[in-house]
């Protein structure tokens, strides 16, 4: 089951946030989230963000699949499941975004709803903090253990 998992759960992740995104582009409201760029005229919409944010984790996940082949490495299940779970507090919030200001347009902001939000995005950005370190921690560290290890045979 672990290993099942572990193949998969980057992939189950940025599977679910582009439905979202298609979602978000088609049926919701999709805001620019106060993220604009200062000299054209274009808005970031939070459905490009999403895109953004799912195929990174597709690629991430592509990585660790392919290191986890290798059979010199000596990365084991339970770290890419750990990495996964520390990221999803901030995709949780980034992809409820548009929903939330599709059915409590304007209402986020002075309600209980607000604080939860604000709270999860509070922790989503201390874990996505603790799954950058980890992330770079484990490639730089089965980089070292591929490179260095004595060809078997």
């Amino acid at each position: 089951m672990k290993i099942a998992v572990s193949k998969s759960i980057y992939f189950v992740i940025a599977s679910i946030l582009t439905l979202v995104a298609i979602v978000t582009k088609y049926a919701l409201v999709d805001t620019d989230l106060g993220a604009r760029f200062k000299d054209f005229d274009h808005e970031l919409l939070s459905s490009d963000i999403i895109f953004f944010i799912a195929f990174s984790l597709a690629i991430i996940g592509l990585l660790l699949y392919f290191i986890r082949k290798n059979s010199k490495s000596t990365l084991n299940g339970m770290t890419v499941i750990i990495s996964a779970i520390l990221i999803l507090p901030i995709t949780v919030v980034i992809a409820s975004a548009p929903f939330v200001e599709t059915f409590h347009p304007g209402e986020v902001g002075d309600s209980s709803l607000g604080s939860f939000f604000t709270y999860l995005t509070i922790i989503g950005t201390f874990s996505t903090f603790g799954w950058a370190v980890l992330i770079v921690i484990t490639f730089v560290r089965q980089l070292i253990v591929i490179l260095t290890s004595k060809k078997e045979g």
